[in-house]
């Protein structure tokens, strides 16, 4: 769909642009998953790829819908717009809670399209001066993906110096909650093939602090691919709930899946858990 916004003055009729609606509602639906899962990174939350796209999907068509507001100047829409639509967008996906992390989280959004755009700016103006083509939607996309993919690995680069790959994890046990030590790992993507839900890894010699949960209702089976073990077994069960907490936050999960691992996590004791992202803070 095209919108014209036109204006008649002194009898003659000039033309100030046209919008392409579908082009701008795709492009900012893009940037706003990009954004997005950016917020959620940096935060330490967890959401699921419907969270993200809904907020994705709200945000792209408060754009659009604000865009399209007469006689408004553009910073006026700004502030009466793009804030609270913001707001509403990490309120959705990141599940904020209190006034003063909904702002924490406002702020890591805008921070992250200021940086973002400028990425985008940058090279674009750097492409076009040598191809003429640095107007292309396929060309924004595709700059938007290398910005978002070089922010999200500095991203993972800034929370390994914090030292937030590791942290406490409480179980609820036979004789009242159990601490573990876990690793945070950014390249387990272990999940229960039914549920699709991400899996936890802790050693078998801990389990047997956890026997309450061995019984045939919470019994999972997970299969898993290793260097040498192409078609590997491993037992699991879910729990109910369990607490994380890192230096900064803690975290609650509920019906979680965790697998036992017959050996040694860490060689030297330092952990005795394995946790995906989407089960850390």
């Amino acid at each position: 769909m095209e919108v014209k916004n036109c204006r008649v003055q002194n009898c003659s009729v000039q033309l100030q642009g046209s919008i392409y609606i579908d082009s701008v509602f795709l492009v900012n639906l893009v940037m706003d998953l990009y954004l997005l899962a950016l917020t959620v990174r940096i935060l330490g939350k967890t959401a699921t790829g419907l969270r993200i796209f809904a907020g994705s999907a709200l945000g792209a068509a408060g754009y659009c819908l604000v865009l399209c507001l007469p006689k408004i100047p553009y910073i006026a829409k700004v502030f009466l717009g793009m804030i609270p639509i913001g707001a509403l967008m990490v309120k959705i996906v990141c599940r904020t809670k209190g006034g003063r992390e909904l702002l924490r989280a406002l702020g890591i959004l805008f921070t992250c399209s200021f940086f973002l755009g400028g990425f985008i700016l940058f090279f674009r103006e750097k492409i076009k001066a040598f191809s003429g083509h640095g107007n292309s939607l396929a060309l924004l996309l595709g700059t938007a993906f290398v910005g978002f993919t070089f922010l999200r690995r500095l991203t993972e680069l800034y929370r390994k110096r914090k030292g937030n790959f590791f942290c406490q994890v409480s179980l609820p046990g036979d004789l009242g909650p159990v601490e573990f030590a876990a690793l945070i790992d950014t390249g387990n993507g272990l999940v229960e093939p039914v549920s699709q839900k991400p899996v936890a890894i802790l050693e078998a010699e801990q389990w047997k602090k956890l026997k309450m949960w061995m019984r045939p209702e919470k019994y999972k089976i997970i299969p898993y691919h290793s260097l040498g073990n192409e078609n590997g077994i491993m037992e699991g069960y879910e729990i109910d709930t369990m607490k994380v907490k890192g230096k900064e936050s803690e975290k609650q999960f509920q019906k979680v899946i965790i697998a036992v691992f017959k050996g040694r996590i860490s060689k030297k004791g330092a952990y005795q858990m394995i946790l995906p992202p989407e089960l850390s803070v």
